[in-house]
């Protein structure tokens, strides 16, 4: 009996962990779709026109999110600990603590369907807490401005080159790099949600559609 149970377990995580599998390579996919469409689509000048479009990486502080953030971004990270919105640990479940001079969520990682090299972690973890401060912005009724989220993604890709000492690792960054410019695009530049497949081919396609109904 003991036997059958442990097998039985055994098969429900390994299940489990097929099915999450299938998951990760099911967006994979989905989001490498969504890049080829936008490049036939739009063209090569095209999809260089949407990241040329990105926000500034900083712009006016209208609130206490965007003031946090510009310091998470900023040359004394720390100060972001100092400027913490009032609200922000009841809210999201815990206090940011340093790591590499830079306030991170401690539980955070880099969440990507492929491997990426164990260096980014640190990034990962600060990116992943300034995603926390779009949310909860959100949340509370004061989102950040747009500028915000695009400083957060070139925090994170700069801190994973600063990291790399091999081309492999550059070229991750550079692949990172990428796929965050165009999901930050697609949904706006606001704060990130969790989404269905369905919904990222929707959102994906009508973001595809308004560009081409806005090329010269």
């Amino acid at each position: 009996m003991g036997v059958a149970g442990c097998d039985g377990k055994s098969m429900t995580t390994k299940t489990a962990s097929t099915t999450l599998l299938r998951r990760a390579v099911r967006r994979l996919g989905v989001g490498l779709a969504i890049a080829f469409l936008a490049l036939l689509v739009l063209g090569g000048a095209g999809v260089a026109s949407v990241v040329a479009a990105s926000p500034p990486r900083v712009g006016p502080i209208a609130n206490d999110v965007d003031r946090d953030i510009a310091d998470l971004v900023g040359t004394s990270p720390e100060d972001a600990l100092t400027h913490l919105p009032a609200g922000f640990e009841s809210a999201m479940g815990y206090r940011p603590v340093l790591q590499d001079s830079r306030p991170v969520n401690p539980a955070g990682s880099c969440s990507s369907p492929v491997s990426l090299p164990t260096s980014f972690e640190p990034a990962c973890r600060a990116h992943d807490f300034g995603y926390d401060l779009l949310r909860f912005g959100t949340k509370t009724g004061h989102p950040a401005s747009p500028w915000a989220r695009r400083a957060l993604d070139a925090m994170l890709v700069d801190a994973m080159h600063d990291s790399c000492t091999d081309p492999l690792c550059e070229a991750a960054a550079t692949v990172a790099d990428g796929g965050l410019t165009v999901n930050s695009w697609r949904q706006q530049w606001r704060a990130p949600e969790r989404e269905s497949t369905s919904d990222l081919l929707s959102t994906a396609t009508l973001r595809v559609v308004e560009s081409v109904g806005t090329k010269p």
